[in-house]
């Protein structure tokens, strides 16, 4: 490996940000007397990352493109709500959860499309209006269609496939874990999001409207097709995922979503993602989520109070707004 690689590699956020992750789970791993490198512990962080890693795989992307996403936990929040209040009232997925599944899609598709309208065509801080979707979204989910909480009434095949999983371990101490299911589509997420953003068209075009949305329309890209497109998948994406929590937590509570952007968008930054559009990878972002829920998880092993997450993830944004601005004034000069 010449010097030019090594500088190349060294270069990159995500290096950095992968060496921060071992050395802290190294250190983790001493402070907890070995506890974190347990195959129980493994697994619950594993099982815990799939969640936050497939929404910060969303996020991600709305970055990359200059945007930035405040309402995709309400997105979600409204789609599993309502889906699966269908699937109990008409009795479906006691076999299968693929309808509700399709359903959540749908809804989070159709209002992924109002952020995408409204953005694309108004050109207004994309923060700021998806700050209004996101009130907007949880006023019908609490206050027009008065979604309720589901739990004992949860369709069996929401039970069933939450409950299946890959393999089980157990650690010197008996306790039994298992590595669910869902963490398939949460590797399938980030590859195809790896995909679609360094061997597309639609990914160069996210990349190239991140850097300069002016330019970038000069170059030929329909920037207003590309963003109506990027918040429908997004919202459709945002779907989904809720209906794999719901399924892992085998329960459909609408509040449970709220403040979610909170733990998201700092691991987001914190992989390399600029705040200023144009940078970001699935690598660093995988990372960054795998620091984040380290740390959560390990509070609990060293019985530190779980309101220091709050602090953490507070820190994080601070350190990752702190590295974008210094990213963008290198590029200036």
């Amino acid at each position: 490996m010449n010097k030019a690689t090594i500088k190349r590699i060294t270069g990159r956020t995500e290096f950095w940000i992968f060496l921060v992750l071992v050395i802290m789970c190294i250190g983790i791993q001493i402070a907890s007397g070995g506890q974190l490198f347990e195959s129980s512990t493994v697994v619950t962080i594993l099982r815990a990352m799939v969640v936050d890693g497939m929404f910060a795989m969303i996020c991600l992307v709305v970055m990359v493109s200059g945007g930035f996403d405040l309402s995709f936990p309400a997105v979600a929040a409204l789609a599993y709500a309502l889906s699966t209040t269908i699937c109990v009232n008409n009795g479906w997925c006691n076999t299968n959860p693929l309808i509700g599944f399709l359903l959540a899609i749908v809804i989070g598709a159709v209002l992924g499309m109002l952020n995408g309208w409204i953005i694309a065509n108004f050109k207004l801080n994309t923060m700021i209006i998806t700050l209004g979707t996101q009130t907007f979204f949880i006023g019908i989910t609490m206050g027009l269609l008065e979604l309720k909480e589901i739990t004992s009434t949860l369709p069996v095949g929401f039970r069933t496939f939450g409950e299946s999983y890959l393999f089980e371990v157990t650690n010197s101490a008996g306790l039994r874990s298992t590595m669910t299911t869902m963490f398939i589509p949460f590797v399938l997420l980030c590859i195809i999001t790896s995909f679609v953003l360094n061997k597309t068209m639609f990914g160069r075009a996210l990349y190239a409207i991140g850097g300069n949305e002016v330019s970038a329309e000069r170059a030929g890209y329909n920037v207003k097709r590309v963003k109506f497109i990027l918040y429908t998948v997004v919202g459709a994406s945002a779907g989904f995922i809720g209906m794999i929590r719901v399924c892992m937590a085998r329960q459909s509570i609408p509040k449970a979503m709220v403040g979610k952007e909170m733990t998201i968008i700092p691991a987001v930054i914190l992989g390399g993602a600029s705040i200023f559009g144009g940078e970001g990878s699935v690598f660093g972002t995988v990372c960054a989520v795998g620091i984040i829920t380290v740390v959560s998880n390990s509070m609990l092993l060293m019985g530190i109070d779980s309101y220091w997450q709050d602090f953490f993830n507070g820190l994080v944004i601070l350190v990752g707004v702190t590295v974008s601005a210094i990213q963008a004034m290198r590029r200036r000069k």
